[in-house]
């Protein structure tokens, strides 16, 4: 009989294990347990990546989020590193967020940003945030339009 896709045996398991290291999570944030840090490949934004069963390469923290909580990660959610660390694998750490959801509780350094590139304020009333949880000016929306 055929395993779901979420399924890891306990060698797979214990393989992906030996490359991870526990260690307390950053000081800023409270999450529960200490953080899995995987000390395997790293894809270049700096999610661990893991070849499962010697095939298919994927994110490490999705494998294991799906491996402990017996299921896929549902369609349309993306996982949220609640510790805000790339590389913790940790399942606990994991939350299956909406993508705007997982942009929003990003600490990234255009949230800080009070005005557009072009220097329009971003206001209620002046921005628009578009499906992946980016901002964009309404004031320089307009002025595109206008220019066409």
């Amino acid at each position: 009989m055929a395993q779901p896709p979420w399924y890891l045996d306990r060698a797979e398991h214990a393989r992906m294990l030996r490359k991870v290291v526990h260690t307390p999570p950053p000081p800023d944030v409270t999450v529960q347990g200490p953080c899995w840090i995987w000390q395997g490949e790293k894809m270049p934004n700096g999610y661990g990546k893991h070849a499962v069963k010697g095939k298919r390469i994927r994110a490490v923290h999705r494998v294991m989020w799906e491996a402990y909580n017996g299921r896929e990660v549902p369609e349309g959610l993306q996982l949220d590193h609640l510790c805000h660390t790339r590389s913790c694998c940790s399942p606990i750490h994991l939350e299956p967020v909406t993508p705007s959801v997982n942009t929003e509780r990003q600490d990234h350094y255009n949230r800080g940003k009070t005005h557009c590139p072009h220097g329009h304020e971003y206001t209620e009333a002046n921005t628009q945030v578009g499906k992946d949880g980016k901002r964009r000016c309404r004031t320089c929306k307009a002025e595109r339009r206008a220019s066409t």
